[in-house]
């Protein structure tokens, strides 16, 4: 029985509800029925026994419950609420908006949009507005799709933006991450993360309903599909197709790529400034939100042999020809959806990229789509052979999909998703999609606040709180606490305290270090020290850190002429002078180098090379005279080197290898200086003179080392984050030894600039034609933020593993990327063979010399045997294996 209530195996048939009135009059009282009877002072309310004084108004015959607004009447003219106090329905007149209609759907009353719109973009790229207008716009910034620009009552703000990725190694591109911003949260789909989406930079699992059901996030078919309880529907197949459906209650209020939604195709090219342009590349421009690394404003590329390419596609069975074929699988369709824009979108990107199926592919699929969202039946188009679609385990290809209903989040909550068919990836018989994956149903996760979790997941509800998903769909949570009452928080999906951000440790200038935990220290020597190495046997990744200095001679301020890693069994050397290469094991590899199956990654990056591992040791080396170097929290208290223990204690940093407090810097030094070359310990007093006080005065003026400090210059948005103090004292006493060097100033500026932008800060531009400019090599020029790695022949690999930051430094010219040395057209990039580059036709010796392989473009190595002559042995030699 419900609570409140016992049973009773002779009851009344005619129990006391919240609507008496609704009972038949021929109820017979005296009749005796087995039943659940209530307590007294509660009455029967939807077969729960509720308190007689929460029962709610009774309006015309029937019942609404407290606080309920409902429609007083089948017109929607009459809307009420149920007032709690008075326990009547209070009524006012009022109607639909303009653009809805009164009608019942789902059972429900209610003012529905007459209409709704549909903005869409494809393929590389193409846009189709809200009203029709037709164009190809190929910027690679992040613009805005769609969003509310005239305030109007009763509608919800949002915003729609997109942005869009180089698409191969052309300069073209197609939208690569699609952001819905509405009801204070912020949702993301990108090619970067396929099958799951980001909600507040918190990348979560699929489905996801909002607390009341004002946001639904699901995948239908092969799409992430986005809907609100406004009539807003988004959906991105999390390669290039984005589509926006607005109800036609938002006609005339909104503005973007989509444009304004009037009914009127003439004026869609709008640009912000309200003015009307034809020129897609000006309108889309105008419509940029934020620059991302490396992004351009790309025009519209033209394929020479479209004309060619029509032909060849119009009698192709399997190709964009199949879109009008009379009696193909999409002949029920053409009444319904024009072929003919999509057919010559398709035969577009063909000529574009006549080597790629995937592109036409895109097309078809949007057609499809298209097709099915009008209801209409598409035959089977893909074949094993053209357009097949790989399936993950447990699951299968289907046409028309419905699985939405299939998920494992629906055993714990009733899921929101469309009825329509979706072409799409099905669950087999006895399997459920949990998150991205079909498993068995015992296998299933759970549903917590919100969000739905694999098996075995571990996430974090709350900044206090660790939790993981158990077997039998039960959570598990821990509370989190950081050392003196700190507040930690989630970077990356792992829980770190304040004082446990990643670790940073710095070598910067002639002698300035500064330890993981924050202490400042001078050290002259030029020799070559360990600037960090793992020390215990506790359970993390080992790895030593080296740094070769080099004698002062005629330049009086000392560099570092090398760094050296030793990690995962690999010993990797970057040396200065040797920009675009890294020596692995003792031979020398063009960058970037992917190695250890992924483990260990080496990029160019800005003006210098990062080094990066899976277990989060990040190394920055600019190959003159900076390295910094930053661990993860799992390493506090593990390290010892030149940069201290990482134990979150700054007074005992100058450890010797005894474990004992070093008595001065020269003793400390030498502990951990390696023996493998010869050097000096301090700096001669010949060589280091004292910087007078006249001349610190000079330094720090705004022209010289002040700019660095400056309340109102170019890094007064660093400030707050890395404090200028250390760099601004490097950099006197390294301009002071150099007399005034102009190069030493500006390489001392530069670090403090680099530091800041490895840290995420947005700085202003600092150098000038007549103040440090930065001389680039042919075909690039100089550029605050670049991201190398994004534009290089590195997109032969997965681009997300790419530096999430930019730094200045000298960007190729349009048309052209980076092969590790210099800037070449795109079509002449090399080879990428198990994580290490190779340009285009070069010769390498590989196995001890018993292969000798080319690089092919196109086709990677091409090998044959090889071998050294009777009286040749097979060595390295400057890095180079040969006989």
């Amino acid at each position: 029985c419900p609570k409140n209530s016992n049973y009773t195996a002779c009851g009344t048939a005619c129990p006391t509800t919240c609507n008496d009135g609704a009972m038949p009059a021929e109820c017979s009282a005296s009749a005796c029925v087995e039943t659940c009877e209530c307590h007294e002072g509660f009455v029967f309310d939807a077969n729960e026994c509720i308190p007689k004084g929460e029962c709610g108004c009774v309006f015309q015959g029937l019942l609404h419950g407290l606080h309920e607004i409902f429609w007083g009447d089948s017109s929607c003219t009459k809307r009420c609420v149920c007032d709690e106090t008075s326990r009547k329905a209070v009524c006012h007149w009022t109607s639909c908006r303009t653009g809805e209609e009164c009608r019942v759907e789902d059972g429900i009353q209610d003012c529905y949009p007459k209409s709704y719109g549909t903005c869409t973009a494809v393929g590389a790229t193409h846009y189709k507005s809200f009203d029709g207008a037709k164009f190809i716009f190929q910027g690679t910034c992040m613009y805005q799709f769609t969003g509310l620009c005239k305030k109007s009552q009763g509608l919800v703000d949002f915003q729609v933006l997109v942005q869009n990725g180089h698409h191969d190694t052309r300069l073209l591109s197609s939208i690569a991450l699609v952001m819905v911003k509405v009801y204070d949260k912020i949702i993301v789909i990108s090619q970067e993360h396929p099958g799951k989406i980001t909600i507040n930079d918190r990348l979560v699992n699929l489905p996801y309903h909002h607390k009341a059901r004002k946001i639904s996030v699901y995948r239908g078919g092969r799409e992430a599909v986005v809907e609100t309880d406004f009539g807003l529907t988004v959906t991105y197949d999390w390669q290039s197709q984005v589509t926006v459906s607005v109800p036609s209650t938002y006609a005339n209020t909104l503005c973007g790529l989509c444009g304004n939604y009037n009914g009127k195709a003439g004026d869609e090219m709008m640009m912000k400034n309200g003015r009307v342009t034809s020129k897609p590349d000006t309108f889309g421009h105008s419509w940029k939100v934020t620059d991302t690394p490396d992004c351009v404003e790309l025009s519209k590329v033209q394929c020479p042999t479209i004309a060619t390419a029509l032909q060849q596609q119009k009698v192709s069975e399997e190709g964009c020809g199949i879109i009008q074929q009379a009696d193909g699988p999409f002949r029920e369709c053409h009444a319904h959806v024009d072929s003919a824009q999509y057919f010559q979108n398709c035969v577009h990107d063909f000529c574009l990229f006549p080597e790629r199926e995937g592109v036409i592919c895109q097309i078809i699929a949007h057609y499809t789509a298209a097709c099915q969202a009008a209801g209409v039946t598409v035959g089977k188009w893909r074949t094993d052979d053209f357009c097949g679609i790989s399936c993950p385990a447990n699951s299968h290809y289907e046409i028309c999909s419905q699985g939405c209903h299939q998920t494992c989040s629906s055993i714990y909550t009733p899921v929101k998703c469309s009825e329509r068919c979706r072409e799409g990836c099905v669950c087999d018989e006895g399997f459920m999609l949990s998150g991205d994956e079909c498993v068995p149903v015992s296998q299933c996760g759970c549903f917590h606040q919100d969000f739905y979790y694999k098996l075995e997941e571990t996430f974090f509800p709350s900044n206090q709180d660790e939790c993981q998903c158990k077997a039998g769909s039960t959570v598990a949570c821990k509370k989190l606490s950081c050392p003196r009452d700190g507040k930690g928080k989630v970077i990356n999906g792992v829980f770190q305290c304040p004082s446990a951000m990643p670790g940073a440790c710095v070598a910067t200038g002639d002698r300035s270090y500064m330890s993981f935990d924050g202490m400042a220290f001078n050290i002259s020597g030029t020799c070559s020290y360990i600037l960090t190495e793992t020390c215990t046997s506790d359970d993390v990744v080992p790895f030593v850190v080296k740094i070769l200095k080099d004698a002062r001679q005629k330049r009086k301020v000392s560099g570092i002429q090398a760094l050296s890693v030793d990690v995962y069994g690999l010993l990797l050397t970057l040396t200065r002078g040797k920009r675009g290469d890294v020596m692995v094991d003792s031979i020398s590899h063009h960058l970037p180098a992917i190695l250890s199956n992924g483990r260990v990654q080496v990029h160019k990056h800005g003006m210098g090379i990062m080094l990066e591992t899976d277990f989060g040791l990040v190394i920055h080396y600019d190959l003159l005279h900076r390295v910094t170097v930053t661990v993860p929290e799992s390493y506090r208290g593990q390290l010892c080197g030149l940069c201290g223990n990482y134990n979150g204690q700054r007074n005992d940093d100058f450890l010797l290898l005894s474990g004992q407090q070093a008595p001065n810097m020269r003793v400390f030094s030498s502990a951990w200086k390696t023996h493998d070359v010869s050097c000096t310990d301090e700096c001669p007093n010949s060589a280091c003179p004292t910087c007078t006080a006249e001349k610190k005065a000079a330094l720090q003026k705004r022209s010289y080392c002040g700019i660095l400090t400056l309340s109102k210059g170019p890094f007064q948005s660093c400030h707050h984050l890395i404090n200028p103090a250390f760099y601004f004292q490097a950099c006197l006493h390294d301009v002071c030894l150099a007399e005034g060097d102009i190069d030493v100033l500006c390489r001392s500026i530069q670090s403090y600039a680099t530091a800041c932008q490895e840290a995420g800060v947005v700085i202003e531009a600092w150098r000038k034609p007549s103040f440090c400019p930065l001389r680039c090599p042919a075909k690039s020029s100089y550029s605050l933020c670049t991201n190398l790695c994004v534009n290089s022949c590195k997109e032969l690999v997965d681009a997300s593993k790419c530096p999430k930051t930019c730094v200045e430094g000298c960007q190729c010219d349009k048309g052209y990327v980076l092969d590790g040395h210099n800037c070449v057209p795109k079509d002449k990039c090399g080879c990428f063979v198990d994580g290490k580059y190779y340009k285009p036709h070069e010769t390498v010796l590989k196995d001890n010399c018993q292969q000798r392989c080319t690089c092919v473009p196109g086709k990677g190595l091409t090998c044959s045997s090889h071998s050294c002559t009777d009286d040749e042995t097979c060595e390295i030699q400057d890095g180079v294996l040969g006989c």
